[in-house]
């Protein structure tokens, strides 16, 4: 499946945001109209949509983490929320990130929050609460898309998802994604929390909570 020019699309309205010196979601926001930038889905494919769907949040997200630009950051997280709130399918498809990636868009936070740019903690706030997020462990690269589909597609059946809850419940994430994100997080701590995800997804994964899944 080739998605170059829906990569293209997003390449241009970063573009377009970091040029003007925007730094807000409501600057993203006139861009994406102006551009009438909803109707890159109307060019989507006719299947595979998880693929397709991760492929624009994987792009948005490697954009997020950009070290060229602290504009380029924001544009990234901006247009990820918008492609995730503007997306046609009913229930949303939710947007896969990294423990290590869910690091760093806490280090944009900060950086945000130093640049008295409110809206980001806002913004990152009512994604979590909205649990528009399924963590996991695989980084961001050339072939990861299809890696992280298939562990979405795990965490999405019967099984795992009773699971997936129930790891979330008993690991750090929970601690974490309640605490306040202006406060720093050391990288030992995120290793340790990545370890105890790891050995609990095992453990779902495994059938250790298959038991569970007689209750669905």
């Amino acid at each position: 499946m080739d998605l170059t020019p829906f990569k293209l699309d997003i390449d241009d309205l970063v573009n377009e945001f970091t040029e003007s010196n925007s730094t807000t979601l409501a600057d993203m926001k006139r861009i994406w109209q102006s551009r009438k930038f909803t109707f890159i889905y109307e060019a989507r494919p006719t299947n595979n949509m998880a693929f397709f769907m991760q492929s624009l949040f994987a792009h948005s997200i490697y954009y997020m983490l950009s070290t060229t630009s602290f504009s380029q950051r924001l544009a990234g997280l901006y247009c990820l929320y918008c492609l995730y709130e503007t997306q046609p399918f009913r229930p949303p498809f939710k947007i896969y990130i990294s423990l290590g990636e869910l690091k760093r868009l806490r280090s944009l936070v900060l950086e945000a929050k130093e640049n008295n740019i409110r809206v980001v903690l806002a913004l990152v706030r009512k994604m979590l609460g909205e649990h528009v997020f399924l963590f996991g462990s695989v980084e961001i690269n050339d072939n990861s898309v299809t890696e992280r589909v298939n562990e979405i597609m795990n965490l999405q059946s019967a099984r795992m998802r009773v699971a997936y809850e129930k790891l979330l419940a008993n690991t750090p994430i929970e601690r974490f994604l309640q605490m306040d994100l202006g406060m720093e997080l050391d990288l030992e701590g995120v290793k340790k929390m990545s370890k105890a995800y790891s050995t609990a997804k095992e453990q779902a994964i495994n059938g250790t909570f298959y038991h569970y899944s007689l209750f669905l």
